[in-house]
């Protein structure tokens, strides 16, 4: 969600009146109002004063896009201001075009609360919402040394000046004006807070805004502010604090190594319970959470006095653990002072800095200076392997982009120095250390030829991967990480028999009931069912999907199941067709963004297979304005083939849809729809089949899966690799391995098999 965030100064653009030089926590004049002495003591506490607002941080050109006639206190412009930052907070996606448009109507709404609070306005519920407008904004400062930073900027500099064209300065003054908005939210945060404290003490909105203030004051590691606003903030709730709140508060405190604060609060939220049935699985998850906090309090409490070596690295890892930076990096430092020659307080920098941004070269830094001294414990092994192999990533890749042919020389010493942090992490972790071997060494292998262009070859060394998976499950038949490894390479073997074997390897009984294993198992089934078209496979992955553990998520095993049913539904069980209708019906009602568009699509090929063809084109209509849907938009013609097949516009959709498809599978039958419009008597029929021909052609010379995807069970794959390592205070090293599957339902062209059985199909490009 964050990604994209940055944005929200681009609804500068938007029509608006000039805020001037007012400051928004200050109005010219205010009444006399009953005053509440502790708020108005938590509000001198937390004011730094007056500040300058946002909106004057704005470049010139874009401040006069942003002024316009209209009255900024008008009862209108207040609901929209309120109404575009609260819109924020329902963000729940990881979809690039969601969040920018949620951001751009924060921007908006930002810039809104702004001029209407310069103009005079003390609205508390304003008030409230552009505190939280800028707590938002501060939150992109986690982006600000992201090699994306500037790309987003450039994103929203063309939304904000829309037919125009921006220019370098334009994006070097946006760039600026947003960095300086980061830096300046916080204060301004807390000044609009402290205001709605001064002067509307009873407003409903107190709590909430109490609340932000405590988010901040921790996450500045204001540890004192942080809980005694929270706990200000739940009793100025009174009867209306929920148990979750009480559980929040004991979170709070425990990171505040308030442990009395703490224990009250989570005595108070157990003997609530939750009262909804529906947020039960919540309510035990956090509780779990806060027991967890609670225990790490207790022992840095405990460790408090301990001067030994041993001791105090403990205690530094702890506090990193209740995200107490400051404190584990003063820890560390004064523990290196004391032994210059010990690994582990370098380890620990290192974990910190791992915090602190992330900052992975100050990490990789501390790390590699530490590989020269003693004590190298498990702990080291596990920041370095979850630390440098990124950064060794980005060394090779920025060594490789030098010259016009690669120096594959330079792969050598980066990997041996991973190599050797594999072989030492050995000792504390076989199974895992010969996991990420066996990724070092199959890199190794393929790379050479990828990078010298023998891409072939390179993908043949790459396809080795899961059959030498699947051998560490022999030697380690309990490593999640091999397991997971088996599920996600699985799908690039080439041949089907092998890869049904490799698949459908069972289970040792410790991990049966693994719902990560599971979800995995279960999609990778399902993936293979459809790349394949085996029905035995896809009798597997019924029997998985129907016996997921309770623990998987629910919207992932309704997906599959509902998937499944989908797919049965095609193959003429009408009752599982009608079961899929409702699923994706319900997994819509949950969703924004792609993932609605998706649940709407399905939802609506679903019910064309029922006969409501009528239903399936509105919910296709809704699926293309939730989001960019060529699945969607393919479906539409499907439905509407008898009319559309001689309308102009449609033509042009589809070809667009064979450029620019995201699925190799949607391309293909767009093209082969475009035949059938052909055939009716609509253009080249022909010409329609030669570029079918090379189309096919070009798909299965560049497909790295095992098998081109071609889609006859009226089902498309948007697969995502996601492979990934990093290092967790609390978990250790982390290696993320899977691969969560989106199946877009679509309705495939009837012409589509005789034109894979046409004699002299294009055979696939040599690479």
């Amino acid at each position: 969600m964050r990604r994209l965030a940055l944005v929200f100064v681009l609804a500068m653009a938007c029509k608006g009146h000039s805020a001037g030089t007012a400051t928004p926590g200050d109005r010219p004049q205010a009444a006399a109002r009953r005053s509440d002495p502790e708020l108005a003591a938590v509000a001198d506490r937390i004011d730094p004063g007056p500040q300058r607002p946002i909106y004057e941080l704005l470049p010139q050109w874009l401040k006069a896009k942003a002024d316009a006639d209209g009255d900024p206190k008008s009862a209108k412009a207040l609901t929209e201001a309120r109404e575009a930052i609260a819109g924020w907070d329902k963000v729940r996606t990881s979809d690039r075009t969601t969040i920018l448009l949620a951001a751009h109507r924060l921007g908006r709404g930002l810039v809104l609360a702004e001029r209407a609070v310069a103009a005079g306005s003390d609205d508390p519920e304003l008030l409230a919402a552009l505190a939280k407008a800028y707590r938002a904004v501060h939150g992109l400062k986690v982006l600000r040394d992201n090699q994306m930073f500037m790309q987003m900027v450039s994103t929203g500099l063309d939304l904000a000046l829309k037919e125009e064209n921006s220019t370098v300065r334009q994006l070097d003054e946006l760039g600026i004006a947003v960095s300086a908005a980061i830096d300046r939210a916080p204060a301004l945060h807390m000044h609009v807070a402290a205001r709605l404290l001064r002067e509307h003490p009873e407003h409903p909105t107190v709590p909430e805004t109490l609340a932000t203030v405590s988010q901040a004051a921790m996450e500045a590691e204001d540890h004192d502010t942080g809980v005694q606003t929270l706990k200000l903030a739940v009793a100025r709730k009174g009867d209306r604090a929920t148990d979750l709140d009480f559980v929040e508060l004991a979170r709070v405190c425990y990171v505040g190594l308030d442990l009395a604060c703490g224990d009250l609060a989570l005595k108070t939220a157990e003997k609530r319970g939750s009262p909804a049935s529906a947020a039960a699985a919540d309510f035990a998850s956090r509780l779990r959470t806060v027991d967890r906090a609670a225990e790490t309090a207790r022992k840095i409490v405990a460790l408090e006095a301990s001067e030994g070596l041993d001791a105090q690295v403990e205690r530094g890892h702890l506090l990193l653990q209740l995200n107490r930076r400051k404190g584990a990096e003063a820890t560390f430092t004064a523990v290196r002072a004391a032994h210059p020659k010990d690994a582990r307080p370098l380890t620990g920098l290192a974990a910190v800095a791992l915090q602190l941004g992330p900052d992975y070269n100050t990490a990789a830094g501390h790390l590699r200076a530490a590989r020269e001294l003693e004590n190298h414990d498990r702990r080291y092994y596990e920041v370095a392997l979850g630390t440098l192999p990124l950064v060794v990533l980005h060394e090779l890749t920025n060594a490789l982009t030098q010259g016009p042919t690669p120096n594959l020389v330079i792969l050598d010493a980066p990997l041996a120095e991973l190599r050797q942090l594999i072989e030492g992490f050995r000792a504390f972790d076989p199974a895992r250390a010969a996991v990420l071997e066996l990724l070092l060494t199959i890199g190794r292998e393929a790379a050479p030829k990828l990078l010298g262009g023998m891409v072939d070859p390179g993908m043949a060394m790459v396809r080795k991967l899961p059959e030498r998976a699947l051998a560490l499950t022999r030697q380690f038949p309990e490593s999640r990480d091999a397991w997971q490894l088996v599920f996600a390479s699985v799908r690039i073997t080439t041949d089907a028999k092998r890869a049904r074997a490799q698949v459908t390897t069972p289970l040792p009984a410790a991990l049966k009931d693994d719902p990560a294993i599971r979800l995995q198992q279960a999609r990778a089934l399902l993936d293979l069912a459809l790349m394949w078209e085996d029905r035995a496979l896809l009798a597997e992955a019924i029997k998985a999907a129907a016996s997921l553990p309770a623990s998987v998520d629910a919207d992932a095993a309704a997906d599959i199941r509902a998937t499944l049913d989908a797919v049965q539904g095609r193959q003429g069980d009408g009752a599982a067709s009608e079961r899929a209708a409702a699923a994706f019906a319900r997994l819509a009602t949950r969703k924004i963004g792609k993932e609605r568009a998706l649940a709407l699509n399905n939802q609506a090929i679903a019910l064309a297979q029922t006969g409501d063809v009528k239903q399936a084109i509105e919910l296709l209509t809704q699926a293309q304005l939730a989001e960019n849907a060529p699945a969607a938009s393919c479906n539409t013609f499907a439905l509407a083939f008898d009319r559309l097949r001689e309308d102009g516009a449609s033509h042009m959709m589809l070809a667009q849809l064979v450029r620019e498809a995201d699925t190799p599978t949607i391309r293909m039958h767009a093209q082969a729809w475009r035949v059938a419009t052909a055939d009716a008597g609509n253009g080249d029929a022909k010409a329609m089949r030669e570029k079918f021909a090379a189309l096919l052609a070009e798909e299965r010379g560049r497909e790295y899966l095992g098998k081109v995807l071609l889609g006859r069970w009226g089902v498309a794959m948007e697969i995502e690799f996601k492979l990934s390592l990093g290092y967790d205070p609390s978990e250790g090293l982390v290696m993320t391995d899977e691969v969560p599957s989106r199946w877009w339902q679509f309705i495939p062209a009837p012409t589509f098999d005789a034109l894979l059985a046409a004699k002299g199909k294009a055979k696939p490009a040599a690479r």
